[in-house]
């Protein structure tokens, strides 16, 4: 394998020059901020999870109730969605309040919840949240975008985004984190000592790190500062995390949370979940967002396993 390897989207990228990219990652005019995930080609850990063939950015956070509210201003002034319900305004981990009527509903954040955890969504709206940061953040329909959402006969269907293709394009499409973007994000150490491989937990530890697990109340982003290898944070706990898998109608969580039962078997890189239908919501339950397209070159991952 070469030791760097220049894809069509980068030499395009540097082409064009490096402005849009700046603009439409690293937090830079309202978008979330990102790290980039690069060695390309790395192969999979033993749970067969981890391999990503493409450079990407992912949040360095999980989606706070900032980002969520101002989405809602944006596309949910009518309540066309329903992606605002009554329990992010009234209970205890709930964010963000809205006033108003359905001529011009007014969403704002909750004090002390700027900076924590957006909760309460289900999986479809976390993915039309990723389609308004493609669009633009502008104000129109978020049916349309790196997922196309259909309604026939009162069920809900969605055409799933190609992640690999839209990393090759030169224009920035947000989307979910795929569960191997999320689980390289977390665990893959290209400088890992004896080689490039994984951990057992974020944080770049195969012992249990300091995280947001068991207390029973979100924490601000970022509060425990250990970073995995790549620069994210809160992979282990804080709240559940939605991914793009989907299995027999149910889609995936990983990570842990604040909860009270949680604990810190469900940081390890063993564990998954894929038991709760798209239109569940819960209080412990948010997402991370994953920037596909306008790459820089990055170096291959070495090809040695853990």
């Amino acid at each position: 394998m070469r030791a760097i390897e220049i894809s069509r989207r980068a030499a395009v990228s540097l082409a064009v020059g490096m402005l849009a990219l700046g603009q439409a990652l690293g937090g830079q005019d309202g978008y979330p901020e990102t790290v980039t995930v690069g060695n390309p080609g790395n192969v999979a850990d033993a749970t067969g999870y981890g391999a990503v063939p493409y450079a990407y950015r992912i949040g360095k956070f999980e989606v706070t109730n900032k980002d969520y509210c101002e989405f809602l201003n944006a596309v949910e002034k009518t309540g066309k969605y329903n992606m605002w319900r009554w329990q992010m305004g009234e209970k205890e981990y709930g964010g963000i309040k809205r006033s108003g009527d359905a001529t011009n509903y007014v969403y704002t954040v909750k004090e002390g919840m700027t900076n924590k955890p957006a909760v309460l969504m289900n999986w479809y709206e976390a993915l039309r949240f990723c389609n308004w940061l493609s669009n633009g953040k502008g104000e129109g329909s978020v049916d349309t975008g790196p997922y196309t959402f259909t309604n026939e006969w009162g069920s809900m269907t969605v055409k799933m985004p190609d992640h690999a293709a839209l990393a090759d394009r030169t224009e920035v499409k947000w989307v979910l984190a795929s569960e191997n973007e999320w689980y390289k994000a977390a665990y893959f150490d290209p400088n890992k000592e004896g080689g490039a491989g994984y951990w057992m937990y974020p944080a770049g530890s195969d012992s249990v790190p300091e995280a947001n697990l068991n207390s029973n109340e979100p924490r601000e982003v970022g509060t425990f500062k250990k970073s995995s290898p790549y620069g994210t944070f809160d992979q282990g706990g804080n709240v559940w995390e939605w991914n793009e898998t989907r299995e027999s109608g149910n889609c995936g969580v990983r990570g842990g949370s604040y909860w009270i039962n949680d604990h810190a078997g469900y940081m390890r890189s063993s564990a998954r979940w894929v038991s709760n239908p798209p239109e569940f919501v819960y209080d412990n339950y948010g997402f991370r967002v994953v920037a596909l397209g306008a790459a820089e070159p990055q170096a291959a991952a070495p090809a040695v396993p853990r």
